[in-house]
């Protein structure tokens, strides 16, 4: 998120006549991809919850095993995604199967997250750049080409050079530390939610692998934590 920020900041681009329009039109639909987007991972966070929400109890012993492997399953696919609202399902899940599933949903998550930032980190600076052009921000362009080439140190050296000040570089030189306030931010579905969060920490190549993993496994083990603490 640092990442694009950084690039959406580099300074304002000259616009003006047609070319203003044509920027304007992009951004309208980058607008509604986004709000179909968050209505989507909506959408699919209530689905997974009404489909966990049956009273597991009615069910016989081994069609429950099976809806739980299966609600684990669905669980770790959709906090892969983007925009999926990760709090809710997780406490829909608890409600649904009790504190037993804990450790399955803390190892879901983190796989799923997991997933998600290597997806990113698969995704090439050339395609974000087109993003960037798409909408106008020339600057946010060419500062992502700049980028392509330079490995994780000399990326956030740039980053450092062209974030707006204040407490953008603060945030740069605790990224670790911010990508797992992000992950618990209330809310945090409106700027991508976990999965979109991991996909953007891949995609910055800010992160090595090794750290993300510790961090994001620290991150997310509060409330499975504190889940089974309470039913002890």
């Amino acid at each position: 998120m640092l990442y694009i920020y950084c690039a959406m900041n580099t300074g304002a681009d000259n616009q003006s006549g047609s070319a203003g329009r044509v920027r304007w039109k992009h951004l309208v639909v980058l607008l509604l991809a986004y709000s179909g987007l968050i209505a989507l991972g909506h959408w699919g966070g209530e689905w997974l919850i009404g489909f966990v929400s049956d009273d597991p109890g009615s069910q016989p012993g081994s069609r429950t095993h099976i809806l739980v492997m299966l609600g684990i399953a669905l669980y770790t696919v959709l906090m892969a995604l983007p925009f999926i609202p990760g709090m809710e399902i997780s406490l829909a899940l608890f409600a649904a199967f009790g504190q037993q599933v804990a450790v399955f949903i803390y190892a879901a998550t983190v796989l799923a997250f997991c997933i998600s930032f290597l997806i990113g980190s698969l995704v090439k600076a050339r395609l974000i750049a087109f993003f960037f052009a798409y909408a106008g921000l020339q600057r946010a362009e060419k500062l992502v080409s700049r980028l392509e080439h330079l490995n994780s140190k000399e990326r956030l050296d740039v980053l450092m050079e062209n974030a707006p000040k204040r407490f953008i570089p603060f945030l740069l030189r605790h990224r670790h530390i911010a990508i797992a306030i992000a992950i618990n931010l209330p809310g945090n579905a409106l700027i991508g939610g976990g999965g979109g969060i991991a996909l953007l920490a891949g995609m910055s190549g800010l992160y090595r692998f090794p750290h993300y993993v510790a961090i994001v496994s620290l991150a997310v083990a509060p409330v499975p934590l504190a889940v089974f603490l309470m039913a002890n």
